[in-house]
């Protein structure tokens, strides 16, 4: 928008400055620069005065170094200067834009287009960042997932070994149990066998005795 505004400027003092303001000689305004600055304007001031009546900022320029250098070598000189003639502020003619506010739309554009440089590179650097925050979200998700299938599979086998060694028991337990039962049924057969046995036990001990004797 401001290189669109700049250039219907531009064109607008073309069709009108010819005619609104008189075309200046090669001649320098040092003595209205000297005469002005004895009114007590200040140098931007002086410019715009200038500017106003159709003098380039180069111009401008040199005669204020001009100016200066002739106020130095002679200031008998800036008291003469004082009753030259100046064009009042109320009589001046309809501002027209000379060089230095091109230049300043011109500096414009450009701080512009740095900010607009600068906006895009930290809007992408706000990218990357965001981008970085989303991809370590994936991997701590990812990460996460994986746990916790490593955990679903400890606890199946857990749960498989916590049932092997209840079936374990459960066989140690009926095994103990058959043991039991099998040594109640020896103890009742030692019962009935035992007595016979004891007897024929001291029937031979008698018999040896007696063949010894």
């Amino acid at each position: 928008m401001a290189l669109f505004g700049k250039k219907k400027r531009d064109e607008d003092i073309g069709e009108t400055g010819a005619e609104s303001f008189p075309s200046m000689s090669d001649d320098l305004p040092v003595d209205q620069i000297m005469g002005l600055k004895q009114q007590g304007l200040s140098d931007d001031q002086i410019m715009q005065s200038l500017q106003q009546q159709g003098y380039t900022s180069s111009q401008i320029s040199d005669a204020m170094a001009q100016a200066d250098i002739s106020g130095q070598l002679s200031p008998e000189g800036e008291e003469m200067m004082e009753e030259e003639a100046q064009p009042s502020p109320m009589e001046e003619p309809p501002q027209m834009e000379g060089p230095t506010q091109s230049l300043s739309l011109g500096e414009k554009d450009r701080v512009e287009e740095i900010a607009e440089a600068i906006i895009d590179e930290k809007w992408n650097e706000l990218l990357q960042d965001i981008n970085k925050v989303v991809e370590w979200k994936e991997r701590t998700e990812a990460r996460i997932t994986r746990l916790e299938q490593e955990m679903r599979d400890v606890k199946s086998s857990f749960d498989s070994l916590h049932k092997g060694i209840l079936g374990k028991i459960s066989e140690y337990d009926q095994n103990l149990v058959n043991v039991g039962t099998e040594i109640k049924a020896m103890e009742k057969v030692f019962q009935k066998i035992l007595p016979t046995f004891t007897e024929n036990v001291n029937r031979l001990s008698r018999i040896t005795q007696s063949r010894v004797k």
